[in-house]
């Protein structure tokens, strides 16, 4: 196997570009908005791919699709202006919305020229690893290693005051359970980094987070099962490793434990235990239907929830989103946006599948269909910083995808 810097020599500038970038993204992620200067970089070497590269861009199935579901995302924006309740707020997201889309595109450009992820995963596996151990130094003593106090009972580690550690490392398990699956082929032993990566993400308190990782973790075992075909006792191995680690957290976590143990209040079928159980989403979700009702067809516009809601009488509480995509998607950009982004969100996937029908295609299917999901309780669809998360994961996905070809010329 070539070493790092005999691979790294064989790239031009621009590839080493893109990849520093690119590693560079996900490493900033905790601190603040600090993702979206190299996100505006990567969006201008993007464009300037689109100026200078359009007819080799669009020949590609999967850059084709990438850029048929940002405008998918995009163009219903401008449908919902004229009637946008937050008409400042929607017209500036309209403006820079598909720049975060267009900084997606480089990653998938390089992959397509050059073997680039190995580098990036890996790179990736080890910035979460280091996340993980900090949240965990967090949670043993009280503090991370930068000084901030554990926020019971929501771990954070090194993203502070933002609670969002947790749903962030769960976008991006598909990718870290895939550089953690080559890794252990040639070392059984690396199949332990990835469990002080769950602990976190249950540890961090989000019940949303521990529901994307339940699904990534199934989802990401299927694959694993269809194209590996592991010995019985692989399968019942790791399956008790992931069961006793999640046991552990929960006995040595009775925050976590009290957080989980909550959602069974669901099934109490009130609006008060429901609430209880999402954390007063029942009402958030409730109050958007009612604004959904008033404008169906072209929305009230991003970021016009809030103000509608509240104006109208539906909720005497401001919320600031919807904690919920689709939702979120039909109040702002009515039914249009609702059913542009459905149908741009499968055909993509369906684009992601035929590209490949491997195992890579499988893992890059697996982390958009969660990036993207309509059932994300969590994010604000349209905030920049759910897309400063979602838009490199897409991106990335998309490469390891494309990249499998690149891997077999080679």
């Amino acid at each position: 196997m070539s070493s790092l810097s005999h691979v790294l020599a064989r790239w031009d500038r621009l590839t080493l570009t893109i990849v520093g970038l690119t590693i560079l993204t996900f490493l900033v992620f905790p601190f603040g908005r600090s993702a979206n200067a190299p996100l505006a970089i990567l969006a201008l070497v993007g464009l300037w791919l689109l100026a200078t590269r359009w007819r080799e861009v669009w020949a590609q199935p999967v850059t084709r699709w990438l850029l048929i579901l940002v405008a998918a995302l995009w163009i219903p924006q401008w449908f919902a202006l004229p009637g946008a309740v937050n008409f400042e707020r929607a017209w500036s997201d309209a403006i820079y919305y598909p720049l975060f889309g267009v900084a997606a595109l480089p990653v998938v450009w390089a992959a397509l020229r050059h073997d680039v992820l190995p580098v990036i995963l890996y790179s990736l596996l080890a910035i979460v690893f280091v996340w993980a151990v900090d949240g965990l130094w967090q949670f043993a003593t009280g503090t991370n290693v930068l000084g901030y106090p554990y926020p019971r009972p929501r771990l954070s580690g090194l993203f502070g005051e933002n609670l969002t550690m947790g749903v962030v490392i769960a976008h991006l398990l598909p990718l870290l359970l895939e550089a953690t699956r080559r890794l252990i082929q040639r070392c059984v032993a690396w199949g332990l980094v990835i469990l002080p990566i769950l602990a976190v993400i249950m540890l961090s308190g989000s019940r949303s987070a521990m529901l994307l990782m339940l699904f990534g973790l199934v989802l990401y075992g299927a694959l694993v099962l269809l194209f590996s075909r592991p010995r019985w006792y692989w399968i019942v191995g790791a399956i008790a490793v992931v069961f006793v680690g999640m046991a552990g957290t929960l006995a040595l976590s009775p925050e976590t434990r009290d957080r989980v143990e909550r959602v069974g209040k669901i099934f109490e079928m009130d609006r008060e235990s429901f609430n209880q159980a999402t954390s007063k989403r029942g009402d958030v979700w409730l109050s958007g239907w009612e604004v959904a009702k008033d404008d169906p067809w072209l929305g009230v516009g991003v970021r016009g929830y809030e103000l509608a809601a509240v104006e109208r009488g539906y909720t005497d509480r401001p919320y600031m989103h919807l904690h919920f995509f689709a939702l979120d998607v039909q109040v702002s950009t009515g039914l249009v946006g609702l059913l542009a982004y459905l149908s741009a969100y499968f055909a993509f996937l369906v684009v992601l599948w035929r590209a490949g029908g491997n195992m890579a295609a499988g893992v890059g299917v697996v982390a958009v269909g969660l990036a993207l999901l309509p059932i994300n309780t969590h994010f604000g669809f349209y905030a920049s910083y759910t897309l400063a998360i979602i838009w490199p994961i897409i991106g990335l996905a998309a490469a390891l995808v494309v990249s499998q070809s690149v891997g077999e010329k080679a």
